[in-house]
């Protein structure tokens, strides 16, 4: 009878016990990351309502199999980690030619246009801009984010015009420091600008400019670890993220942080990215 039992025991949980674990790093402020149901959650179910948030409970849900843990990082830690071959993900990556040497590759989101912001009535601003014109200036300063990639299309152009690289607070300071004149200009996702411009008060006064080289960003993909263990995990996040497009949670979390009029304005092209995704797979 005990040796039944042990058997029951073991064919319930034997599996579980054994299951490949796959750390997120959580490595992003507001609205990527929100605050959960705990002060430092652990697990993806304790993890808030933030886009990345949404993404690793959602992916989670679709990978009963391995056992999911969280790794709170800063971007420039987990980058180090994950080149040194520590067995680790990351939901919200841009592919580069660098980071492939270290790390496997699978779109998880469409990509939007990140955007120009610059305090208003900044002299020589007007429609879209050209960043790599914009970088020869003398008489304007932007600021880069020490240990981020900007994407294919603008990652170049810095690493040429040798810009500045900064740790930037991930909050609606970063916009204080801009309109307090710490620098000109900043390229940021339209999605954080939103949630950083609605809780600040008195609103700062900015302009927002559409850029010539962000007219087809790349998307964003979940990086892993490029080693055996992170080859059978990307197959697997591929297949989740698949399965996850033809789910309507796979917009929610995606959209739930964009602005209308960029929401609008990409519409069609969101749509045909979870359509197109869905169908292919997506590995490298």
């Amino acid at each position: 009878m005990l040796r039944r039992y042990l058997l029951i025991l073991f064919l319930l949980f034997g599996s579980t016990a054994h299951a490949e674990t796959i750390a997120w790093a959580v490595a992003d402020g507001p609205p990527f990351h929100l605050p959960g149901s705990v002060p430092k959650p652990a697990r993806p179910v304790e993890l808030g309502e933030g886009v990345n948030d949404l993404l690793i409970a959602y992916l989670a849900e679709e990978l009963p199999g391995f056992h999911h843990r969280l790794e709170h990082l800063s971007r420039p830690k987990m980058w180090r980690l994950m080149q040194a071959g520590e067995p680790i993900c990351y939901v919200d990556a841009f592919k580069t030619p660098e980071r492939l040497g270290f790390a496997y590759f699978s779109a998880v989101t469409v990509g939007v246009p990140q955007v120009l912001v610059t305090r208003a009535g900044t002299p020589g601003l007007e429609g879209e801009q050209v960043l790599k014109e914009l970088l020869q200036r003398k008489d304007l300063r932007g600021v880069f984010e020490m240990g981020r990639s900007y994407g294919a299309h603008l990652d170049p152009m810095l690493e040429a015009a040798k810009v500045s690289r900064q740790p930037l607070p991930s909050s609606a300071q970063v916009l204080r420091m801009l309109e307090a004149g710490r620098m000109d200009y900043l390229v940021e996702y339209p999605m954080a600008l939103q949630y950083y411009v609605e809780r600040l008060s008195p609103a700062p006064e900015l302009a927002f400019f559409d850029l010539f080289e962000e007219r087809d960003p790349p998307p964003a993909y979940v990086a892993c670890t490029r080693s055996a263990w992170g080859k059978g995990v990307i197959e697997a996040v591929d297949g989740a993220i698949r399965r996850l497009a033809l789910r309507p949670e796979s917009r929610r979390a995606f959209l739930r942080w964009l602005p209308a009029d960029v929401r609008q304005a990409h519409g069609a092209r969101i749509e045909r990215f979870y359509r197109e995704r869905a169908l292919q797979r997506d590995v490298e």
